[in-house]
């Protein structure tokens, strides 16, 4: 989605991985033992030594996430990535979500990273604010039908519009009335 980065790693300022071919010390002369892998990657993933292993981003990544937990590979960004993949896009109204949510999401979100990535400090306070969101999010998990992506997420967000909005504001409020007396 932004032209200027070359891959999410450059995005929220991370060293790239780097691979290394595997040496070889005895020539290979029969055919090596195909080993069968058990397990579920999310779509853009493949299952590779027991791990979901990124082929192709192609959808955009959760720069906040990645940068609060330092890979595109951690459980909760890869969490992410499978309801976007697996629940989200999956359906018609999902995909008209999506395509709202990441208009305003990256509209914002290169430069929480680049903070994430300056300061360590507002890095932890992120993954604090973020960790009930992500909780309250894996009950997309669940969602398997047009019908139930909408009532799940209608139930998300007012639960996070709880959480994040309606709470604070009450604490506030109390706050003040007890401050007054």
């Amino acid at each position: 989605n932004y032209s200027e980065y070359d891959s999410i790693y450059q995005a929220v300022g991370l060293e790239e991985p780097k691979t290394t071919p595997p040496v070889i010390t005895e020539p290979v002369t029969e055919k090596p033992e195909v080993v069968e892998e058990f397990g579920e990657c999310g779509e853009g993933t493949d299952l590779i030594d027991g791990m979901c292993v990124i082929v192709d981003d192609s959808e955009g990544g959760c720069l906040i996430a990645t940068a609060t937990y330092g890979t595109e590979m951690a459980p909760q960004v890869q969490m992410l990535r499978e309801i976007r993949d697996n629940q989200l896009m999956s359906t018609d109204s999902g995909v008209s979500f999506m395509s709202g949510f990441n208009q305003f999401y990256y509209s914002f979100s290169p430069y929480v990273a680049d903070m994430e990535r300056d300061n360590p400090i507002f890095k932890e306070m992120v993954k604090i604010a973020i960790t009930p969101l992500l909780s309250s999010l894996s009950i997309m998990s669940y969602a398997d039908s047009d019908s139930e992506v909408v009532s799940y997420g209608i139930g998300v967000i007012l639960m996070n519009l709880g959480m994040y909005v309606v709470a604070p504001a009450i604490i506030v409020i109390k706050t003040r009335k007890y401050i007054k007396i």
